[in-house]
């Protein structure tokens, strides 16, 4: 187990997981492995402070961010 800077423990995964970081920090997976990686993609948004994205064929297709981020960009844009 591992915890993380929020005091939360989580089980490691034996398997490698398939989630990779961009030069840009974002922690990318492709649509292919997403449903492996699903969960351990989301901790690392939601506790690692990472936005995350899923690729196809090397593209950005959707990103991932916490609730407050997303809120935050909402009040940014005004709506």
């Amino acid at each position: 187990m591992l915890a993380n800077p929020q005091g939360f423990y989580t089980l490691t995964m034996a398997a490698e997981t398939k989630i990779k970081t961009a030069d840009d920090g974002v922690r990318e997976v492709g649509m292919t492995d997403a449903r492996a990686s699903l969960t351990s993609l989301i901790r690392e948004v939601r506790y690692g402070g990472h936005v995350g994205a899923f690729t196809e064929r090397g593209e950005r297709q959707v990103m991932l961010v916490t609730p407050e981020f997303y809120e935050r960009a909402q009040a940014a844009l005004g709506n």
